[in-house]
C-alpha cells in the first residue's frame, strides 16, 4: 500500500508540475508579445512547475525534481517556439499552428535570424536554471516530518545552557566547495557562448546554434549532479547543537523569523543569517532561543509536525551511512517510521555527527572531478546538438532534402529549373521601366497578363520600385500564406532549396544584377501556383506569377518554371528606367512607345496614391501619342488625344474592377452629360482577372456630336485599379485611326469596337 501511495503522489505531482509550467508558458508568451525579452519568464517557469509538483505531490523528492526538470526543459522549448510562432503569424498573416510548424523551415531558409532565435532560447534556459536551483534546494530541504525525541524521564533532564555544545560553520571552510559548485556550471555556459559567437562569425547558424544550446543545457544536467554539493554549501546558514542527548540542526534565519524566538534585527536583510555575522550578544540570545525551543520539543509540549520541529530539526536516532572528503551522509527517523537521508558538510570545526569520528582539522579541497564531468557533458551534448543541427540543415550532403521527400514544413527538395526559350515568335513588352519577352504563342488576356494553352497557365508580370529584400521574400511566400490552411494544399518547392541565402544571384540580359528565387506550390487537385521574384540592387522588384489550372506536376510544371526563368533572365531596363522617376521629371518622360513597336501610342507616367505602395510611386499609362498631353488632378490623371481617339487614365480605389467602372459611370451621370440610354451596355466583369468593361454613348455640342466611350478598370494592386476612359472622336478620325485603335487594343488587351469616321 505504501508503494502505491508513492506512485499516486508522483502522478499528482506531475500534474501539478504540468499545470505550473502552463503558467510559465503563458508568462513567456505574454511578455514576448509585449515586445520585451522573455528570458525572465524562465524563472517563473521553473518556480511554478516545481511548486506545482510540491503542492499536488505533497513533497518535492529527488525523483520529483528530476521529473519536473525534464518537463521544464520541454515546456520552456515549447513556450519559446510558440512565442516566435505568434510573432510570425502576426507578421506574415499565417495561422499560429502553421507558423509553429514552419519555424524549422524558415530558419533553414534564413528567413528567421537563427542567432536571435537560438540566443533567446539559450537565455530563457539560463534564467530557468537560475529559478530552478534555489526552488529545488528549498523543496528538498523541507520534505518529511521529523520524529521528536522522546520526553526526558524527569524535568531535571531538560536541556540547560551549560549542557549544550554549539557548532557553527567555519567562516572560510565552505569556500572550496562553493568554488567547485560555481565552476561546475561554467563549462556549459562557456562552451555555449563560444559556439554562439562562432555561429555568427562563420555563418553556420543551425548546427552551431543547436550545439551552443545543448552545451548550455549541459549546465542544467550538471546542476542535478551538483545538488548534494549545492545543499552542503548552505552550511553557514545552519548551526549544529548537541543537547538533551540528541543532535539538532538549526535553521538560523527561520528561527529568527519566529516572533517568540527572535534574536537579531538583521532578519530584514535578504541574505540568510550566518553565525559569524552575529554580535556576541546576538549569539547569546540565539543560544537561549535554541535551548528554549529544544526544551519544548523534548518535553512533549510541541505536537509532531509543527513548524518549530522543522526549524530546530531533531536528527533523532542519527546513523552514519558513509562519508567522503567533503561531507558525511547519514539518516534520521521520521514520524511515519521511515528514515530520511541528510548530508552534512565537513565545514564545522571540532564537530563530527557521531561519537568516535575524528572531526576535520582543515577545510576540504575543491572538487575538480565535478568540473571535469561538466566539461565532458558540455562537449558531448554540444557535439550531439551539432549533429542534430546538421540533420535539420539538410538530410543529404550539401544541405539538401531528398528529392520527393517533404520536410516538416511541407517542402520537398530543390526543383531544378532550366530556362525555356519559346520555339516560335517572341514578343517584347514594356511596363514599369523594363522590357520583358514573352512567348508569341501566348494570348494576351490583360495588361501584362497572358495565357499559355499548352500548360493551361495564366502568367502575370508586375513591377514594383523601391522594394527591399523583406518585400521580395514576402511576395515570394504569399502563396504559402494563401494556401497552407486549405485542405487542397499538398506541398511546395523552391528552385534553390539548398542555397545559403533566400534569394540567389541572377544576371539579366542587359547586365543588371538581380537576386531571385522561384517557388512552386502544389495543390491536391493537380493545379499549381508558381511565383518568381527578382530584386535588383536599386530596389526594382519584378514578379512573375503563374497560375497553372491543371497538370500541376511533371513536365508541364517544369515548362512553367522554365518560362518564368526565361522572362527573368531576359529583363532589360528601358531608357526611362535608367533615369529615376521623380516629381520633377515624370511628365517629361512622356514618349512614343517604340519599345513596344507602337507608332501611334505613347507611354507616360502618372502619380500613384501614396497608400497604394506606402511610398511615392508612379504608374505607367498608355494613351494616344500627341505633342500636348494633359496632366490633370495634380498629375494623378493623364489625358491625350490623337487620330480620332482620346484616352484618360488615372488610378482609382475600389473593392473590385466592377466597382471602379460603376463609379466612373456614376461620375459621368452626375456631371450632366447627355447620355444615350440605349447606347449604355451592362458592365462586363471578368472576376478571375478582376477586369471590368462598360460601353456607353452620349452626345456633345447640344446633341450634335455623338460619342462612344469604353470605361475600363484593371487591378494593379489590392484595392487599387488602373481606370481608363477610351473615347472615340469620329469627327477627328484620319487615316492613322485604324492603326491607333489596334495598338490601344493591344495595350489594354481589349477588342475595341470599330467606329466609322463622320463624313466631312
Amino acid at each position: 500500500m505504501e508503494q502505491k501511495k508513492r506512485r499516486e503522489n508522483v502522478a499528482a505531482g506531475l500534474v501539478g508540475a504540468f499545470l505550473g509550467s502552463l503558467i510559465g508558458v503563458a508568462c513567456t508568451v505574454i511578455i514576448g508579445q509585449m515586445g520585451y525579452v522573455a528570458s525572465i519568464s524562465g524563472l517563473v517557469m521553473a518556480v511554478c512547475a516545481l511548486k506545482g509538483y510540491e503542492m499536488l505531490g505533497g513533497t518535492l523528492s529527488k525523483k520529483g525534481a528530476v521529473i519536473s526538470s525534464v518537463l521544464i526543459l520541454l515546456m520552456t522549448f515549447f513556450a519559446h517556439r510558440l512565442t516566435w510562432a505568434i510573432a510570425i503569424a502576426s507578421e506574415l498573416e499565417w495561422g499560429v499552428l502553421e507558423s509553429y510548424r514552419s519555424i524549422s523551415h524558415l530558419l533553414e531558409r534564413g528567413m528567421l535570424e537563427s542567432t536571435a532565435y537560438w540566443g533567446d532560447l539559450a537565455m530563457l534556459y539560463l534564467f530557468t536554471l537560475l529559478g530552478a536551483v534555489p526552488t529545488i534546494l528549498g523543496g528538498l530541504r523541507n520534505t518529511g516530518t521529523p520524529e521528536l525525541p522522546r520526553p526526558p524521564a524527569s524535568p531535571e533532564a531538560a536541556a540547560a545552557p551549560g549542557e549544550a555544545d554549539f557548532y557553527p560553520a567555519g567562516k572560510n571552510w565552505l569556500r572550496p566547495l562553493r568554488f567547485s559548485a560555481f565552476f561546475s556550471l561554467l563549462p556549459g555556459l562557456a562552451v555555449g557562448i563560444a559556439l554562439l559567437v562562432t555561429a555568427v562569425s562563420r555563418d553556420a547558424p543551425i548546427p552551431l546554434s543547436l550545439a551552443a544550446l545543448f552545451a548550455i543545457l549541459s549546465s542544467f544536467v550538471t546542476m542535478l549532479f551538483a545538488l548534494p554539493m549545492t545543499r552542503v554549501n548552505q552550511a553557514e546558514s545552519f548551526l549544529f547543537v548537541r543537547a538533551a542527548g540528541h543532535l539538532w540542526q538549526i535553521n538560523l534565519s527561520a528561527l529568527n523569523a519566529m516572533d517568540t524566538y527572535r534574536f537579531t534585527e538583521k532578519a530584514i536583510r535578504i541574505r540568510a543569517l550566518k553565525w559569524d555575522a552575529l554580535s556576541q550578544t546576538e549569539q547569546e540570545r540565539a543560544k537561549a532561543s535554541i535551548l528554549r525551543a529544544i526544551s519544548l520539543l523534548t518535553s512533549g509540549q510541541v505536537l509532531p509536525g509543527s513548524s518549530l520541529s522543522l526549524v530546530v530539526l531533531p536528527l533523532t536516532d542519527f546513523e552514519l551511512i558513509k562519508e567522503d572528503q567533503w561531507s558525511w551522509q547519514g539518516q534520521y527517523s521520521l514520524q511515519n517510521g521511515r528514515r530520511k537521508k541528510i548530508r552534512i558538510a565537513k565545514a564545522y570545526p571540532n564537530f563530527a555527527p557521531v561519537y568516535g569520528l575524528e572531526p576535520p582539522q582543515e577545510p576540504a579541497s575543491c572538487r575538480w572531478g565535478l568540473f571535469a564531468l561538466a566539461l565532458i557533458l558540455a562537449l558531448t551534448l554540444g557535439a550531439a546538438g551539432y549533429g542534430l543541427g546538421a540533420l535539420l540543415d539538410g538530410s543529404l550532403p550539401g544541405g539538401t532534402t531528398a528529392p520527393g521527400q517533404a520536410d516538416s514544413a511541407g517542402q520537398t527538395g530543390p526543383a531544378a529549373v532550366t530556362a525555356r526559350t519559346p520555339e516560335s515568335a517572341i514578343h517584347r513588352y514594356e511596363t514599369g521601366g523594363i522590357y520583358y519577352l514573352m512567348d508569341g504563342d501566348f494570348s494576351v488576356i490583360g495588361v501584362n497578363a497572358f495565357h499559355d494553352d499548352a500548360t493551361n497557365t495564366d502568367f502575370t508580370l508586375t513591377v514594383q520600385p523601391g522594394a527591399d529584400e523583406e518585400t521580395a521574400v514576402n511576395t515570394l511566400l504569399q502563396p504559402i500564406s494563401d494556401y497552407r490552411t486549405s485542405p487542397q494544399y499538398d506541398y511546395f518547392q523552391f528552385a534553390h532549396a539548398g542555397a545559403e541565402e533566400t534569394l540567389v544571384p541572377l544576371t539579366a540580359e542587359d547586365g543588371t544584377e538581380y537576386r531571385y528565387e522561384i517557388l512552386t506550390l502544389y495543390l491536391k487537385d493537380g493545379s499549381a501556383v508558381h511565383v518568381g521574384a527578382a530584386l535588383a540592387e536599386d530596389g526594382l522588384l519584378v514578379t512573375v506569377e503563374a497560375r497553372q489550372k491543371s497538370g500541376g506536376s511533371g513536365r508541364k510544371s517544369d515548362d512553367v518554371r522554365g518560362t518564368i526563368l526565361f522572362i527573368l533572365e531576359n529583363l532589360q531596363r528601358t531608357g526611362s528606367a535608367q533615369v529615376e522617376i521623380t516629381e520633377e521629371n515624370y511628365q517629361s518622360l512622356f514618349h512614343l512607345a517604340e519599345e513596344l513597336d507602337f507608332n501611334y501610342t505613347a507611354a507616360g507616367y502618372i502619380k500613384a496614391p501614396y497608400d497604394m505602395f506606402g511610398y511615392d510611386a508612379f504608374v505607367d499609362a498608355h494613351v494616344p501619342y500627341s505633342g500636348s498631353p494633359v496632366f490633370l488632378n495634380d498629375g494623378y490623371t493623364l489625358r491625350s488625344a490623337a487620330h480620332g481617339m482620346e484616352v484618360t487614365v488615372t488610378i482609382a480605389a475600389g473593392e473590385s474592377a466592377r466597382d471602379v467602372v460603376d463609379q466612373a459611370y456614376a461620375a459621368l451621370e452626375s456631371s450632366g452629360v447627355d447620355l444615350y440610354s440605349q447606347g449604355v451596355s451592362d458592365t462586363t466583369y471578368f472576376e478571375e482577372y478582376d477586369i471590368a468593361v462598360k460601353q456607353i454613348a452620349y452626345l456633345e455640342a447640344g446633341g450634335a456630336v455623338p460619342r462612344i466611350a469604353i470605361l475600363y478598370a484593371d487591378c494593379k494592386q489590392t484595392g487599387y485599379y488602373l481606370s481608363a476612359q477610351i473615347t472615340y472622336l469620329p469627327e477627328q478620325m484620319d487615316e492613322d485611326y485604324p492603326a491607333l485603335r489596334l495598338e490601344l487594343s493591344s495595350a489594354y488587351a481589349l477588342t475595341l469596337p470599330e467606329i466609322e469616321p463622320l463624313a466631312s
